[in-house]
């Protein structure tokens, strides 16, 4: 099942085994060279430096509403050596400048689409700008073929750039919905 960077932010960590909430999602670890999610992490618990990871392997499902859990044992507790060892210093997807191999500029990623059972990363939200996205809505470009994803840039293959499709946002798209209706 597909999931949007954005929709599991913020979300409730839950345990099954007694219902209690361990926590909040605070963010997604990305593996840049593996196109990979890995993991949540989740929202620091006082003045406490170690950093608290749910390996997506251990997640029993993530749902609009919460990320469920069998118990708080599937959290980890790092230090910072701990947790730079075991996640290196791969960074955010968010804001990365996407081109396609003819070298034109598609636009900035505003959003990942990744697999939940897989951690495979499926697709980008794209941004052309505040105009493009308030008239026309955001693009979504499948990650097709060979990727190449870079801390600050993307090169993405023309035939990816060829299958991206608006995801229907925008006012135009509103707009013709709305005389479409009438």
């Amino acid at each position: 099942m597909l999931h949007r960077y954005s929709e599991v932010l913020n979300l409730p960590v839950i345990c099954a085994g007694d219902g209690s909430k361990a926590g909040v999602v605070k963010d997604i670890l990305f593996s840049i060279r593996d196109r990979k999610a890995k993991a949540l992490l989740l929202e620091q618990k006082g003045l406490s430096a170690r950093k608290r990871v749910v390996l997506l392997s251990k997640l029993l499902n993530l749902g609009g509403g919460a990320v469920i859990i069998d118990n708080r044992d599937c959290i980890e507790e790092m230090d910072s050596t701990a947790f730079k060892n075991a996640f290196g210093d791969d960074g955010s997807l968010i804001g990365t400048k996407v081109y396609s191999k003819a070298g034109d500029e598609v636009g900035v990623a505003r959003d990942v689409i990744f697999d939940l059972h897989t951690g495979r990363i499926e697709g980008f939200e794209i941004s052309d700008g505040l105009l493009q996205d308030v008239m026309k809505g955001r693009k979504l470009l499948p990650l097709l073929g060979k990727v190449e994803l870079g801390r600050e840039i993307a090169v993405v293959d023309t035939e990816a750039v060829e299958e991206m499709k608006e995801t229907g946002g925008g006012l135009k798209n509103k707009l013709s919905g709305l005389q479409n209706d009438s």
